[in-house]
């Protein structure tokens, strides 16, 4: 399923430009009784409703880029202060209600949410028949119910307590209220229980990358990590771990992030990106959004490869372990090898505004810009070596320094050519200095993967790591766009 075709324009919402931010529009006369009749409607619809996390303005580029400055793994870069400015507004937590990129985020999650909803209205409600079988129909709203639930997750994230919408509101509807943040996180913890249950561990070929029972089950890990709730973290942990999917760490740390990682063996979800930038105007509404533009925005600048945004911060470097192979796969340094020569950061504007680092990390080398502004490379969402982390973490927190909590993070340590952790080379380790490592170790092996964030603010440790660039408490959730707070009448966060 490498590429998600729009197949009826009633089954997308089109979000580029709009003024509205929560299109939940209901559907027409249309929709529900010429459509959804075979089982290709209902396959095209869901197809459609993953379609929109590869968009540019969500997982294409600008919601991690979103949180990797906001994480302090990377600074704006680009072409100087004018270009992008929004983003600067993240480097110092000032960040003012109009921001346009963080509008684009929450057009976009909810826009996810009304085509998860179409789905799961119309799927549900069509005669099983023919090829449209019931097995068919339970994994489709699984699929479903799991993308809303992940939309949830970053909504709630991002603005706290949001309107539960469970299905697509009738064209009367009132204006729904915001619910609170635990309402929230109840609906999005049912939603992948649910989808969980309804989801394979597994599937063929021509099904490469939909939603399965182990990325349900990693969310829920993810989730109830970022609530404290470590009991249930390493119930969902050792189900992801032990799944007949049989999940693994990639042989190397640099294959997870360019075309040989593509639904490779350490993959759970992750968005599917193809190589067909063929629009004329790729910012217009027609553009084709099927690429991965962060290959080619957060690529240096050096010999006009990429544009330099999302570069990497200076702390970012200094906290990995010396002999970390890793870095190198996440950071090009000054003489680092960089196509036919080295990384020169003062090659052009690079240093100027993008300081000393390169991104490395799913970015691309396209000199000629024969590949337009994207590449396909796969943007994983969540993949084994995290739970792999939040299973130590899950042990350590319960039971405090142990084998259960130090084998899990030795795999991870041993592939980036570093020492175990053991009572050799850390002689009395306490559970309070195994937090520490365990969080370090996150930032190393997830660095620029939009995790740092929420991982520092959810452990209650935002002032610490965040204050001296402005960070106060509660500033980790974003304003609401202005012209939804003027439709709906909520208020502002």
């Amino acid at each position: 399923m490498k590429k998600y075709i729009f197949l009826s324009l009633f089954a997308v919402v089109t979000l580029l430009g709009c003024e509205d931010f929560i299109e939940l529009e209901p559907q027409d006369q249309l929709t529900s009784t010429a459509f959804y009749k075979t089982a290709a409607d209902a396959i095209s619809a869901t197809n459609a409703a993953y379609d929109g996390f590869q968009h540019l303005n969500y997982y294409g580029f600008n919601y991690p880029d979103i949180l990797n400055i906001a994480g302090g793994d990377a600074i704006k870069g680009g072409f100087g202060a004018g270009d992008r400015p929004a983003y600067l507004e993240l480097e110092t937590f000032n960040i003012t209600d109009n921001n346009l990129r963080i509008g684009e985020f929450y057009a976009m999650a909810w826009g996810g949410v009304n085509r998860a909803n179409q789905v799961l209205d119309n799927v549900s409600q069509m005669e099983i028949q023919d090829d449209f079988t019931e097995a068919l129909r339970t994994r489709l709203l699984g699929e479903a119910t799991f993308l809303r639930a992940l939309h949830y997750t970053n909504l709630v994230l991002g603005f706290g307590g949001m309107p539960i919408y469970a299905s697509v509101p009738a064209i009367d509807a009132e204006i729904v209220p915001r619910a609170s943040v635990e309402e929230n996180w109840a609906f999005i913890i049912q939603g992948f229980k649910d989808a969980a249950n309804m989801l394979p561990d597994s599937y063929d070929a021509a099904n490469t990358g939909r939603a399965t029972k182990g990325a349900a089950n990693a969310m829920l890990a993810r989730v109830h990590s970022l609530r404290g709730e470590w009991s249930q973290v390493n119930t969902y942990a050792d189900l992801v771990i032990n799944s007949p999917a049989g999940y693994d760490l990639a042989l190397t740390f640099a294959e997870n992030f360019d075309e040989r990682g593509n639904n490779n063996i350490e993959s759970i979800f992750e968005i599917q990106y193809t190589l067909s930038n063929t629009s004329l105007s790729i910012w217009s509404s027609a553009g084709d959004w099927n690429s991965n533009f962060i290959a080619k925005y957060a690529a240096p600048q050096v010999g006009n490869a990429g544009w330099a945004t999302m570069s990497p911060t200076q702390e970012l470097v200094d906290d990995f372990e010396a002999g970390d192979i890793r870095l190198a796969e996440t950071v090009y340094q000054p003489g680092d090898p960089y196509g036919d020569g080295t990384f020169d950061p003062y090659d052009g504007s690079h240093f100027e505004n993008a300081g000393l680092y390169g991104h490395k990390k799913l970015t691309g080398l396209d000199f000629a810009n024969s590949a337009g502004n994207g590449f396909n490379y796969n943007y994983k969402i969540i993949r084994f070596a995290d739970i792999l982390l939040l299973k130590a973490e899950a042990e350590n927190e319960l039971n405090g320094v142990s084998a259960n909590a130090l084998d899990p993070l030795n795999r991870i340590r041993v592939r980036a050519a570093l020492l175990p952790v053991n009572d050799t080379n850390n002689p009395g380790l306490s559970q309070t200095g195994l937090r520490d490592i365990i969080l370090g170790e996150r930032r190393s092996e997830l660095a620029m993967e939009g995790l740092r964030f929420y991982d520092v603010i959810y452990r209650g440790r935002g002032a610490e790591f965040f204050g001296s660039r402005g960070y106060q408490a509660g500033e980790e959730i974003f304003p609401i766009p202005p012209s939804e707070i003027a439709q709906t009448g909520w208020p502002q966060n």
